[in-house]
């Protein structure tokens, strides 16, 4: 501990003595240095340093400097006077010439010049220079850390801004003589990086015997090759050194004569994958920061060694490099430019010569050859930079390309094709040019790809040909195609769907009708007006297809699917879906139909105003619900009609606008659907015809959003008609659904509640409790196991909502039951805790607008856990406590996971929901404490084995081997004696009809035989 108290001289005789371990050394110096902060002048320092810095014992005399440079370093704000920083200065170079002191001294010198730049005068910083760079021990000779400070020393002084020319000229040669051949990285980034800081301060200083010294000591580590190590403390990677080297080679344009002919003929000679990409790369960079009038010498050779290595790349890596630096090249030499007629020579002699090189490529080599496709990769990168290459590669190369498409059937049309249309995606879609490039072309395009569709016989170049079109419609942010050769294409487009026999182009056909319908609303509007009655007509008389080689049901079913993505387009989704309700219920396919309808309200879910359409309508007519129940409702009383697939497509719309419609859209399908079955004849709450439950329960699920704008009168007369058919699963469902959104002081919820929860209430509504008819042993066993399915959904409404008061009754109440031995339901007990603790996909989830407490699951395990745990546990009973366990945190289970082990290891060799629940434990229990397990591996080792072959699900038996491969890291001696059990065991699941089973078993028994 140091004191602030302390007197000086002894702390700093204690940091001076080389025999002072390196705690006493800190204590030390942190005495002095709270000193000096606080009054002590750092003259007086010297003074008492007097001795020590004179003294006979080298390590004597480098500590006692050490201590001035860290009391320098560690107070930044020390105060200094002029005449003490030049004594300083003058007493650190001095003792520079003392080889045990001169890393202090360096680290003082850097600090005194960084922290207190305004006390060193011009005639001072070029002396520390000076004296740098004349040392008797040259900095290239010292060790890495020494070198390291000089150099920092050094760009101190020129960031000081003080040196003249003739000074910044010898300090720049004395570092390159500094610098040549270092081969530290920590060094060397420094050195790169003050080599471009010095070409750029003193760049009018640089003339061509300076350029050509920089060159030759920099170029020597072109390309970068370094590797750092694992786990490099210094964190210095390749990319950094690689990018301080470009910095070099671009601080200066003098040095692009020297540079680019080195670079060109290392990647000429150059055979290593990396090293080639890191030179086209540099290439690139190079083109991109030198000005035009040192390229222009160099622009051919340049354009020639990139053309080459895109047609000649020894791997994708490197051909996709090679455009890449094309890509930044173009954009280097395209307009506009500071020097316009430099830039138009720089064009001429770059990129007109690769277009007319990939030309000649193209006219003298087959479409589908290797090199026709290389050179079109070039035109089509030139092309993709901007409006001038578009435009240049469209007048020069375009005829050449189109003929191709048409030239030659078969595969080099098909290579043509795709050609064309990497071309057409170089389309700008953002910048809305005055005359877009693409016009005067439009039409010849378009000829061209229809006449290639039309005479294409393999799938794919048809697929281009589409692909072509929709580029031509889609791309430009203004349209280029007229109003009658866009009806043209969305014909083309309307019969590939249906009358193409191959199924990537109907998939493109109808992805295309997709984006050009989402493009704007005059294009869906088109949409709608040119396509919708083609397809629909054939839903309305479907036919088989001899052209397309598919059945009348194939052929619904595909243009459903097409109507399905087309209807993602809000104004599509309102024509489309009426139409598809309205069809005759009596038709062949209709079915399909609805479904497809209640698949295209699922689709449009997040859209607002689509759900609102199917309750609201649009003002003029009944909305597309209304209809479909008016219908149902018609069919059901005339008995005429299958209802169930119609009944469970309008169910899924109306549950779809009950959880994501406006909730004015909400309250009105919940009002109008209760005040029907509330009064209509054929309603499943008032006759045994429950044909239309599966609407009315989709509606309650999700009423918790509009429930507070019902009628006060309609939920007391529906409660009572729900409970008669509480037997059915749907219903209970429901009932939980509503019990759990009923405000806390609703009289409704506790009266109910209540009478729910207490197994000696008296009937209410002419029903017996739930409660009471569970433990009423005379009861019917259906009746009861019909209340325990309501008592249940109840009480999982009530735990999802945190409810204070009657979830803990109702959890306290099914473990009653649990722990009486002599109640004959505790299976059917114990397996309701699954429902009780399982998310359902349908009710009770925040999109069906539930109450859902952040902690239930927490408080179901604090509150179950302790009534149910025993070490003795039966069955029944560690069912139940493994199905709330694997539904609870980990983090919670922590603190009990030491009672919780006996159980899950108990529980392994069960099947079904015990054994997949006991299967998730065990492997939290492994992954927390491996050592829970140790004193049960007899039964842990026959548990996993029994789930590796008789695991209910192809995931329980993975678990369980991963259980199995993780204990293979226990102590050897401790799993030895089952090491022979486990490897014959698993030859069973070997045989598993799962090949991931397989393959996951071969790695465990293997780890297992080598141990």
């Amino acid at each position: 501990m140091f004191s602030l108290d302390a007197p000086l001289q002894p702390s700093i005789d204690g940091f001076v003595d080389p025999e002072n371990g390196e705690a006493m050394h800190t204590t030390h110096l942190n005495n002095v240095i709270m000193q000096v902060h606080r009054k002590v002048p750092i003259e007086q320092v010297v003074q008492l340093l007097g001795v020590h810095l004179t003294h006979t014992q080298d390590k004597r005399r480098g500590r006692a400097t050490l201590l001035l440079a860290e009391v320098l370093t560690r107070l930044p704000d020390l105060r200094l006077s002029a005449d003490t920083a030049r004594l300083l200065l003058t007493f650190f170079l001095e003792r520079l010439k003392d080889g045990p002191s001169m890393a202090a001294c360096l680290k003082a010198l850097v600090a005194l010049i960084s922290l207190h730049p305004k006390l060193i005068t011009p005639a001072d910083a070029w002396t520390v220079a000076e004296t740098l760079l004349a040392l008797p021990t040259p900095i290239a000779s010292l060790s890495q850390s020494m070198r390291k400070a000089c150099f920092e020393v050094l760009r101190l002084v020129v960031r000081g801004g003080t040196l003249g020319d003739h000074e910044a000229r010898l300090l720049m040669e004395g570092f390159l003589k500094a610098m040549h051949g270092e081969k530290d990285p920590r060094n060397l980034l420094l050195c790169l990086q003050f080599s471009a800081e010095l070409l750029t301060t003193f760049g009018t200083q640089v003339d061509g015997d300076v350029a050509k010294a920089f060159f030759d000591t920099t170029s020597c580590y072109f390309p970068i090759t370094f590797r750092p190590p694992p786990n490099d403390p210094y964190g210095i990677t390749s990319e950094d050194l690689v990018a301080a080297l470009r910095g070099v080679f671009v601080a200066h344009d003098g040095l692009a004569k020297h540079v680019l002919p080195m670079v060109l003929d290392k990647l000429q000679r150059t055979t290593v994958a990396e090293m080639t990409k890191d030179i086209l790369e540099t290439i690139a960079f190079c083109c991109t920061k030198y000005p035009l009038n040192r390229l222009l010498l160099h622009f051919q050779p340049v354009a020639a060694a990139v053309y080459h290595h895109v047609l000649h790349g020894e791997n994708t890596g490197i051909i996709t490099t090679a455009l890449a630096a094309l890509k930044t090249i173009t954009r280097a030499v395209s307009p506009p430019s500071k020097l316009p007629g430099m830039q138009a020579l720089a064009w001429t002699k770059c990129i007109v010569f690769l277009v007319h090189k990939a030309l000649e490529d193209l006219s003298q080599n087959a479409p589908d050859s290797m090199i026709s496709a290389g050179a079109g990769s070039v035109l089509v990168a030139i092309a993709s930079v901007g409006a001038t290459g578009f435009s240049f590669v469209l007048s020069t190369a375009l005829e050449l390309l189109l003929a191709q498409c048409t030239a030659a059937p078969g595969s080099p049309a098909e290579a043509a094709t795709a050609r064309l249309v990497q071309l057409l995606d170089c389309i700008d879609t953002e910048v809305d040019h005055s005359v877009p490039p693409l016009v005067p072309y439009v039409g010849a395009i378009q000829a061209t790809l229809l006449a290639s569709l039309a005479a294409a016989s393999s799938s794919r170049q048809q697929t281009l040909c589409l692909q072509g079109l929709r580029c031509l419609v889609l791309r430009p942010p203004s349209p280029l195609v007229d109003d009658a050769s866009l009806q043209t294409l969305l014909h083309v487009w309307t019969s590939a769907v249906l009358a193409n026999p191959h199924a990537d182009v109907r998939t493109e056909a109808t992805s295309g009708l997709q984006a050009i319908a989402l493009k704007s609303p005059a294009l869906a509007q088109q949409v709608l007006t040119r396509c919708m009655p083609i397809l629909l007509r054939v839903l309305e008389q479907p036919e088989a297809s001899t052209v397309s080689n598919r059945s009348a049901e194939m052929m619904v079913q595909d243009v459903l699917a097409v109507l399905t993505q087309l209807s993602v387009e809000p104004s599509i989704f309102v024509a489309l879906l009426l139409p598809l309700c309205q069809l005759s219920w009596t038709h062949t396919f209709a079915a399909d139909v609805m479904a497809a309808a209640a698949q295209i309200v699922v689709v449009n879910k997040d859209k607002v105003s689509c759900m609102d359409y199917c309750v609201l309508g649009d003002g003029a007519e009944a909305s597309v619900l209304s209809r479909l129940v008016t219908a149902l409702v018609g069919h059901v009383h005339a008995s005429g009609v299958d209802v169930a697939p119609f009944v469970a497509a309008t169910a899924t719309i109306a549950a779809m606008v009950m959880q994501y419609g406006s909730l004015d859209a909400q309250t009105a399908l919940l009002s109008q659907t209760l005040g029907l079955f509330l009064s209509a004849d054929v309603s499943p709450l008032r006759s045994k015809n429950t044909a239309l439950l599966p609407l009315l329960v989709a509606v309650l699920y999700s009423a918790g959003a509009a429930l507070p704008a019902l009628d006060a009168a309609v939920l007391p007369q529906m409660l009572p008609l729900l409970l008669a058919i509480a037997a059915d699963e749907r219903v209970a469902k429901a009932l939980g659904a509503l019990f759990n959104v009923l405000p806390d002081d609703s009289p409704l919820l506790h009266t109910y509640m209540k009478w729910l929860t207490t197994p000696s209430a008296p009937p209410l509504e002419g029903f017996v409790s739930p409660a009471a008819l569970l433990v009423d042993v005379a009861a019917p066993p259906a009746a009861r196991l019909a209340a325990l399915q309501t008592y249940v959904y109840v009480c999982k409404a009530m735990v999802l909502r945190g409810h204070a008061t009657f979830a803990p009754a109702m959890l306290s109440f099914l473990c009653q039951q649990l722990a009486t031995p002599t109640f004959d339901l505790r299976a059917a007990v114990a397996q309701s805790f699954a429902t009780l603790v399982r998310d359902d996909a349908d009710v009770l989830t925040p999109a069906c607008h539930a109450t859902i407490s952040c902690v239930h699951r927490q408080r179901t395990f604090a509150h179950v856990f302790p009534l149910l745990f025993s070490p003795s546990a039966d069955a029944e009973a560690r069912v139940a406590i493994m199905l709330v366990v694997s539904h609870t945190p980990q983090a919670i289970l922590i603190p009990s996971l030491a009672d919780i082990a006996p159980l899950v290891v108990m529980a392994l060799t069960e099947s079904g929901l015990l054994g997949h629940s006991a299967l998730a434990t065990f492997k939290m229990c492994l992954e927390h404490d491996p050592t829970l397990v140790q004193g049960f591996f007899k039964d842990v080792f026959n548990g996993l084995l029994w789930q590796t072959q008789f695991g209910q699900s192809a995931r329980d038996r993975m678990d369980a081997l991963e259980c199995i491969g993780a204990l293979s890291s226990t102590k050897y001696e401790l799993i030895h004696p089952y090491k022979e059990l486990v490897i014959k065991r698993l030859l069973a699941p070997l045989d598993d009809r799962k090949r991931v089973v397989r393959q996951l078993a071969v790695k465990v028994r293997n780890t297992w035989a080598i141990l």
